[in-house]
């Protein structure tokens, strides 16, 4: 039954890829949309999770009659990135360039000129797949680290997207830590969406005014190689516009307390995506589950 579902799911997965290749831009974000706002109709129960994780959200100060359009718009927004990105193909890498804007690049050279590598953090905002396929574009080497998907054949789908804009993958298992370790000490870029939910090797931290577990992954290579963290997300304005939002790289204080300089670092890049995300919450993937401690 799981193979069928699977079989399925790839088949319906690819045949959206192949219809979206076959539309213009401006066309492919109307159907995009369309999709987003069928998904809001029918996924009530993720349609729930969001209207309850704004509504407790600390600092973001939504009506009621304001919660739905913004739900609306969060269900749009997945959508228009898994269309964008199964445009990749098609736009190539400088069509990337083309439609990427903002100065985030500098902070990217920055967070390399010592040769120990960086960590490009971003949240599930905006199209985050654009924006690692902004920075391979941009000639920089760049590792994707990748969970491994239930449905192994749309997990390469995705992973052949991202590997057509020149970025390599690091799939999450047993040999991470030692791919993620040899990429950094080679000086490339280690993109990671690490917003979500943290089950294990976590911090708990406050997110948004709730006690949330957090991924101390990323701050704990940081501590221990030296590399940089670059908080980066990016904002989509429309199909064909999108803008960087960045900080300025974050290096560990290297106060000579391990557990402390992870805290310091980890509460920088949560910081980060809290101000990020309440500018613009219409952008992050508020249907997550993300509050579980």
């Amino acid at each position: 039954m799981a193979s069928l579902k699977h079989n399925l799911e790839y088949i319906l997965t690819r045949s959206a890829f192949a219809f979206a290749g076959l539309l213009t831009p401006r066309a492919a974000d109307r159907f995009a949309a369309a999709l987003g706002n069928l998904g809001y109709r029918l996924l009530t129960s993720r349609r729930r999770v969001a209207e309850d994780n704004l509504r407790r959200a600390e600092g973001i100060n939504l009506s009621e009659a304001e919660i739905g359009p913004i739900v609306r718009k969060v269900f749009q927004n997945v959508t228009r990135t898994f269309i964008e990105t199964a445009r990749f193909g098609k736009l190539k890498p400088e069509g990337v360039r083309r439609i990427v804007f903002g100065e985030g690049e500098k902070y990217l050279r920055q967070a390399l000129e010592y040769g120990k590598g960086a960590l490009l953090l971003t949240a599930h905002f905006g199209n985050w797949e654009l924006l690692g396929a902004w920075a391979a574009a941009s000639g920089y080497k760049i590792d994707h680290l990748v969970g491994i998907q239930h449905n192994e054949k749309v997990h390469d789908l995705w992973n052949d997207c991202r590997r057509s804009m020149g970025a390599g993958i690091i799939e999450v298992s047993r040999s991470t830590l030692r791919e993620v370790f040899e990429a950094l000490k080679a000086n490339h870029v280690i993109g990671y969406a690490a917003d979500q939910h943290a089950p294990a090797q976590n911090l708990i931290l406050d997110f948004f005014g709730r006690k949330a577990a957090v991924a101390s992954g990323p701050a704990r290579f940081a501590v221990k190689t030296g590399c940089a963290v670059l908080p980066m997300m990016l904002r989509r304005e429309r199909f064909d516009r999108h803008v960087l939002i960045a900080a300025e790289p974050v290096f560990p204080p290297n106060t000579g307390n391990e557990k402390e300089d992870v805290l310091t670092v980890a509460k920088s890049y949560l910081k980060f995506w809290e101000d990020v995300i309440r500018q613009y919450p219409d952008q992050w993937m508020w249907t997550h589950r993300r509050w579980k401690v």
